[in-house]
C-alpha cells in the first residue's frame, strides 16, 4: 500500500510538472518576492507574540505562550477600541457608498460642467490624510473655526464637534466620507456609462418608472462594482489612523480612540511589542472575516458565477 501511494503521488507530481508552461516560470521571481514580503514578516509576527517583547528592549524575550492573547481579548480597552472601529467603519462606508452613489447617478445625467465636476471630486481624494485632518481640526474649531463662526453667524449656537465625547467619532467619520466619496463617484460613474443602453431603452419603451429601472436595472448592473468599492472602502476605514490622530488624538478623553490607535499606543507609547502584535493581528483576522463573508454574500447573490 505505501508504495502504490508512493507512485502515485511521484506520477502526479511529475505530470503536475510537465503542464507548467515557460510564462508559468517567469512568475516564479514574482512569487518569491511576494512570499518573501508578506509570508515571512507574518510568521515573525506570530513568533514575536508568543514572547514578551518590548521595544526599548528587543533582545529580551521570554516565552509566554498564548498569554498575550489571553490579556488581549480581556482587555476592555481593547474592546472598546474595536467597537468604535466599526461603528467608525459602518458610518464611513455605508454614508461614503449612497452618497457616492447619489452623485454617479446624478453626474450619469447630461448636465453642464460635467468635467469640471469630475476634476474637482479628485480634489479630496488626492490630499493627504495629514492635510486633510489638520484643515478640518482648524475648521471645527469651537471659538476660530470657520464653521462655528458661519453657525454663530446665522443665529445657531456653536458646537465644539471635536471636544464633545458624543460627536467626536462622529465628526471624523464624516471627514473620511468627504475624502473618499470621490472614489466611489469615479469607481460607479464609469461602470455606469460602461453599461448597455438596450436594457434601459427597452424598458422606457415597455412604460417602466424610472424607479422600476433603478432597481431592477441599474442596481444589479452595477453589483461588481459596488462590490469592489466596498471591500476597498471596508479595509481602508477600519485602518484609518492619521486622520483621526491629528484630529482629536483619540480624545475627548477614549471617546474617538479606535483600534488603529490603541495598537498604536500600546507599540509606540507603551512599547509593548508583543501585545500591539496580537492586536494588529486580530485586526488582520477580523477584517479577513468581513470581506470574506461579504465576497461570499456577492457570489451567491451572483449565483455563484
Amino acid at each position: 500500500m505505501l508504495k502504490n501511494l508512493i507512485k502515485n503521488l511521484i506520477s502526479r507530481a511529475k505530470s503536475f510538472h510537465f503542464k507548467l508552461r515557460f510564462e508559468h516560470y517567469l512568475l516564479l521571481p514574482a512569487i518569491i518576492v511576494l512570499l518573501l514580503l508578506a509570508i515571512y514578516p507574518l510568521i515573525c509576527a506570530l513568533n514575536t507574540t508568543l514572547y514578551n517583547v518590548f521595544l526599548t528592549k528587543p533582545i529580551e524575550r521570554t516565552f509566554i505562550g498564548l498569554q498575550n492573547y489571553i490579556y488581549v481579548v480581556q482587555d476592555p480597552r481593547f474592546v472598546s477600541g474595536l467597537s468604535r472601529s466599526l461603528y467608525f467603519v459602518i458610518l464611513a462606508v455605508g454614508g461614503s457608498f449612497i452618497l457616492g452613489l447619489g452623485i454617479s447617478l446624478l453626474l450619469h445625467r447630461e448636465i453642464r460642467g460635467k468635467s469640471i465636476i469630475r476634476t474637482c471630486l479628485i480634489i479630496p481624494m488626492v490630499m493627504t490624510p495629514v492635510i486633510v485632518g489638520y484643515t478640518f481640526m482648524f475648521m471645527l474649531d469651537s471659538s476660530l473655526g470657520v464653521v462655528n463662526i458661519s453657525l454663530k453667524f446665522l443665529g445657531q449656537p456653536g458646537h465644539p464637534f471635536l471636544g464633545d465625547p458624543s460627536t467626536a467619532l462622529t465628526t471624523t467619520a464624516l471627514v473620511d466620507i468627504w475624502q473618499w466619496t470621490p472614489f466611489v463617484v469615479l469607481v460607479l460613474l464609469a461602470a455606469l456609462e460602461s453599461l448597455p443602453q438596450a436594457p434601459f431603452e427597452a424598458a422606457k419603451i415597455e412604460g417602466a418608472s424610472r424607479w422600476q429601472v433603478f432597481r431592477y436595472l441599474t442596481l444589479p448592473s452595477l453589483k461588481p462594482a459596488a462590490a469592489i468599492v466596498i471591500l476597498i472602502r471596508l479595509m481602508d476605514a477600519f485602518r484609518v489612523f492619521d486622520t483621526i490622530y491629528i484630529m482629536t488624538q483619540g480624545g475627548p478623553g477614549l471617546a474617538s480612540e479606535t483600534l488603529p490607535l490603541y495598537i498604536w499606543r500600546s507599540g509606540f507609547s507603551w512599547f509593548h511589542t508583543s501585545r500591539s502584535t496580537v492586536m494588529g493581528l486580530i485586526m488582520l483576522f477580523i477584517i479577513m472575516v468581513i470581506c470574506w463573508i461579504f465576497f461570499r454574500k456577492v457570489v451567491a447573490g451572483r449565483g455563484g458565477t
